[in-house]
């Protein structure tokens, strides 16, 4: 007789895949720097390049340690009506504050 629910299943990233994304991490946080020392802060493009690096790297972090790679079909429900409601209130607000400007 076999258990539905096998105890030693494992569900999520392994170690191997945490050491990844650690090194994608440090790699990217080096090309930040190294993207700031060589550009300058007022480099149009390399606030460009630091944005994008920084996107990436959010991205990493919530998909691999905050297991939404995994738990994505959960979180659909809960984030498209957010999003949803959200632009609705700044459509709905906008005229308000357009007005305000004055």
């Amino acid at each position: 007789m076999t258990e539905a629910h096998d105890p030693h299943a494992h569900h999520g990233p392994d170690v191997k895949s945490y050491l990844v994304v650690f090194g994608a991490l440090a790699v990217f946080t080096l090309v930040s720097f190294v993207v700031n020392y060589f550009t300058g802060v007022g480099s149009t493009v390399g606030l460009v390049i630091i944005m994008a690096v920084a996107v990436v790297k959010a991205v990493l972090v919530a998909a691999y340690f905050m297991h939404l790679k995994y738990d994505w079909g959960k979180l659909f429900f809960m984030i498209i009506p957010c999003l949803i409601l959200a632009t609705m209130l700044v459509v709905v607000l906008l005229p308000d504050i357009v007005l305000a400007w004055r």
